[in-house]
């Protein structure tokens, strides 16, 4: 998801081993790069059931589709559809039912991203692009966008699991590389910001435990990245969690790769995340992935490469 992060934070300011703990009856939602072109599928947390449920309708083979999120009732998905116009990226909001068929656009765009859903299903936050990168809402339908946050460069938001908060990230200045994004916490109608705990907790891609006492991230400080073999690469990311009151912080991951987007099962029990290499120099492009929450052994699911922004589903769906 970091490439596709810092891409469209670019644009808004301008199988191996089987693992299924906690796996019964739900379905993790991702998108899946094949060349240039990505689409939504989801899988069996044990990696069976491979099913794709969009096709990007472009003759360019460039953008797609990436970022799903799930409605609480899991019976449809939310997403980011990016579709390039004269080489530019132009990100819109779509939604698609959670077993496939025709996708609906949201909004209009051009710049819109990163979406999550409120608990109750009824509105949809997301981030907003053009000249800055702001946070707004709308309904499940896509009417009635309401602007949420306007005080800095927000991006990646995350709706707790009591419908009170939002978790997100946000850049002090937009000279700043995103590995400098710290976490930062409001009141659900955009009230009483603050940043996460006491001590700043740099990331991005927050996701809420289920029962909403911890927040799983994406972090740059270790420095663990591969060779590049560029003049700059960016860094890799790794996943930690902190609890809610931003003390506590546990790093999962430490390997080389870059570790992405986590999200939790609904039991959670263990948390999922793309994980792999930019270049095909150094590694091997992002598996889906699994780790026990509380830190453990990671767990391939599946055997295809290319994975994008994993999302679980709530339990009961098939």
């Amino acid at each position: 998801m970091r490439p596709l992060l810092i891409a469209a934070l670019v644009v808004l300011l301008a199988g191996g081993a089987q693992g299924a703990g906690g796996a019964a009856r739900s379905r993790i939602a991702f998108g899946l790069e094949q060349g240039d072109l990505s689409s939504i599928y989801t899988v069996r947390p044990n990696g069976s059931g491979l099913r794709r449920l969009t096709v990007p309708p472009t003759r360019q083979q460039l953008g797609g589709d990436s970022g799903p999120v799930w409605s609480p009732a899991g019976r449809r998905i939310v997403f980011e559809r990016n579709l390039t116009y004269w080489g530019s990226d132009r990100f819109r909001l779509a939604a698609v039912p959670a077993a496939g068929g025709l996708a609906r656009q949201l909004t209009k765009g051009p710049f819109d991203a990163m979406p999550t859903f409120s608990p109750s299903g009824r509105r949809i936050a997301f981030v907003r692009g053009g000249g800055t990168a702001s946070l707004y809402t709308i309904d499940r339908f896509g009417r009635h966008a309401a602007r949420l946050l306007s005080d800095g460069l927000d991006v990646s938001p995350a709706w707790s699991p009591d419908g009170k908060t939002i978790a997100f990230s946000r850049l002090a200045d937009a000279s700043l590389s995103i590995d400098q994004a710290t976490l930062y916490l409001s009141d659900a109608n955009g009230s009483h910001v603050r940043p996460l705990g006491a001590a700043p907790v740099t990331g991005v891609s927050p996701s809420w435990s289920p029962d909403g006492r911890k927040i799983a991230f994406v972090s740059f400080a270790d420095h663990n990245d591969p060779a590049c073999p560029a003049d700059s690469c960016p860094p890799s990311g790794e996943i930690y969690v902190v609890g809610a009151d931003g003390t506590g912080l546990t790093r999962l991951t430490a390997s080389t790769a870059d570790d992405e987007h986590p999200t939790w099962s609904p039991d959670g029990s263990r948390i999922a995340f793309a994980s792999g290499y930019e270049l095909e120099t150094q590694g091997h492009a992002p598996w889906l992935v699994t780790i026990p929450s509380g830190g453990g052994s990671p767990t391939r699911i599946g055997r295809f490469s290319g994975v994008l922004d994993p999302a679980w589903s709530p339990a009961g769906v098939r």
